[in-house]
């Protein structure tokens, strides 16, 4: 004996909704994780080094390319030394946190001088590096 459903039949898009949902959501979380990978807009070669540092993802970053201009970006808008000990100065709150991506041409004392300015306004600072090729 063949046993038979009296339910009504379902409609197909009431199995399509919870798959659009899932695909919406996968989405928006690829969008918004693309934001998480800190760039700083200006091409500088990284020196290499096989260290590895966390909890800097909501870092300032100040960028020293090669070049005896003196070229000084702080989250990609380019400044002067003076202004860059303003604007840390200006952010009390928050993550006193600083990246210092320098060219690996660029003037050692430059870089340096940059790391203690963020130093003496009581910012923890790491330089960007890039691991060797293998």
């Amino acid at each position: 004996m063949k046993l038979e459903s009296n339910l009504p039949k379902q409609s197909p898009w009431l199995y399509t909704a919870p798959l659009l949902n899932t695909i919406l959501l996968l989405l928006v979380c690829f969008l918004f994780s693309s934001g998480f990978v800190v760039q700083s807009g200006v091409t500088v070669e990284h020196p290499q080094s096989n260290s590895r540092l966390t909890g800097f993802d909501r870092a300032h970053i100040i960028t020293v390319p090669a070049g005896t201009d003196n070229a000084l970006y702080f989250d990609g808008t380019r400044i002067t030394t003076a202004e860059l000990r303003d604007k840390l100065k200006a952010n009390r709150e928050g993550d006193r946190r600083a990246i210092i991506h320098a060219d690996k041409q660029a003037p050692f004392g430059r870089v340096i001088e940059i790391g203690n300015i963020a130093l003496d306004l009581g910012y923890e600072i790491a330089h960007s590096t890039v691991p060797p090729k293998s």
